[in-house]
């Protein structure tokens, strides 16, 4: 009976992903609810992929499942992967269907799930990984995710001991993880511009879990992202197997060392946190068997997914759609922090309330005063838009930043917006966008476009 219900909900579930196409959508969620609500334990009695990597973590998920999946692609293996972020259980459930064919058979070389940090427990058990790659833990959505912590002892006590974890050693919590499992470890050496003490709003981990010691950081580069050592009681930042050595942005390469034999990549984005992806990645390659010439062959070939970057140069004027992670003030500030060092004379549109809260008044909008907007506050940046129905919040942080009042515009509709930013004397527009909020991020770059076109 059991097997008789997992071939009805598979047929039923990829009958319905067609029918959901032929409408225009993409089907990433709705099949996998179908099945579950035939067959609740359809991932345990799905076949598996002869390869299986799971991608977690608060932030960079997308960004890096995306970048495996175009690789091992690219290398001419058969690889599904839920590439649009849908990575609660249903989205992770559509992804095992479109692995197998109408008979329940694989037909995959490997599956790559982008795996909510949250419902891990709800996937990695029946899933069962053979590689984990984590990308590290920050405080997220306060009203989902509360501290990293908790994240931690999700992941740590629901991820299989099977699965060989791949961890950045730069981050001390995430750097814990699965103590008993096979790990290895990644990170990026000291830069000439990190710090010794923390200078973030934000500034998790600078008390040793351990013993209750102050920290000291080695090398700090933003937040608790370091390298770190417990004075009294020897904590400390892991080995690292793949470590980045030389960045190079004006040459466009990365140096990673591993063991005697440095290799010299591609970078493929000059953003700290991009760069902290693109090593995630290349470690996460080599592990699984891939060569280091032929990833370098490989990454030279891919680059970020357009829905967290991308860029349009109209007329001298380079409008530019950044992902800035809506309630997330540690990753929308490492946006803030990319954009601000960025050359040229710039105008910011901000369109980062989540499209799905935007109604809500039960939105904690706490987030909007930890968000590091003093970045914002230097002559190259010449006009602040905050939109959204937060809008004013965003406008008093602006303030409070220092920001100039004669540079900040405020909009409630992010698409109307886009005719208010300046198109005249600047060099860089950058839309930053929550992540919902990608299509609405892509009319208002259709309309700024425009204008710089002439079009009326």
């Amino acid at each position: 009976m059991s097997s008789f219900r997992f071939h009805v909900a598979l047929a039923a579930a990829k009958l319905s992903k067609g029918l959901i196409q032929l409408l225009g959508r993409n089907g990433t969620h709705t099949p996998g609810v179908i099945a579950l609500k035939i067959c609740p334990d359809f991932l345990v009695q799905a076949p598996k992929a002869p390869l299986t990597i799971c991608v977690t973590g608060t932030n960079g998920k997308t960004t890096c499942s995306n970048l495996i999946t175009d690789v091992l692609e690219k290398d001419g293996r058969r690889v599904v992967s839920n590439r649009t972020g849908s990575n609660i259980v249903p989205g992770c459930t559509t992804n095992v269907i479109n692995s197998l064919t109408f008979t329940g058979k694989v037909r995959v070389d490997a599956a790559v799930f982008e795996v909510d940090e949250r419902a891990s427990r709800l996937i990695l058990p029946y899933v069962k990984p053979d590689y984990l790659v984590v990308t590290g833990l920050f405080r997220d959505s306060l009203k989902r995710n509360a501290h990293p912590d908790y994240i931690f002892s999700v992941i740590d006590t629901y991820c299989p001991d099977s699965a060989k974890v791949i961890l950045n050693a730069d981050e001390l919590c995430s750097s814990m993880l699965k103590k008993d499992s096979y790990r290895v470890f990644y990170g990026i050496g000291k830069q000439p511009d990190d710090k010794t003490e923390p200078y973030n709003l934000i500034a998790d981990y600078q008390i040793c879990p351990n013993c209750g010691e102050k920290l000291k950081y080695n090398y700090l580069r933003y937040h608790h992202i370091g390298d770190v050592v417990c004075p009294k009681c020897g904590l400390h930042s892991p080995d690292k197997k793949y470590l980045a050595t030389d960045i190079d942005r004006e040459k466009m390469t990365i140096t990673i060392q591993e063991g005697d034999k440095k290799t010299v990549y591609p970078l493929i984005h000059t953003a700290l946190f991009n760069i902290y992806n693109e090593v995630t990645v290349i470690s996460a390659l080599r592990e699984i068997g891939l060569s280091a010439e032929r990833i370098k062959e490989l990454m030279g070939q891919i680059h970020i997914p357009d829905s967290r970057h991308n860029e349009t140069t109209v007329n001298g004027v380079t409008v530019i759609q950044a992902l800035s992670k809506g309630q997330s003030a540690v990753s929308s500030s490492r946006t803030f922090e990319y954009v601000a060092n960025e050359e040229g004379k710039k105008a910011i549109l901000l369109a980062m309330d989540d499209l799905e809260d935007r109604q809500k008044s039960i939105e904690f909008s706490g987030w909007i005063y930890d968000l590091e907007y003093e970045q914002f506050n230097r002559d190259d940046v010449v006009q602040v838009i905050c939109t959204g129905p937060r809008c004013y919040d965003h406008k008093v942080r602006c303030l409070l930043a220092g920001i100039p009042e004669e540079k900040i515009l405020t909009n409630l509709s992010e698409v109307a917006a886009a005719d208010d930013v300046t198109i005249d004397g600047v060099d860089r527009i950058y839309i930053l966008y929550d992540c919902e909020n990608y299509g609405m991020s892509c009319e208002m770059k259709k309309k700024i476009i425009k204008r710089l076109e002439g079009d009326k």
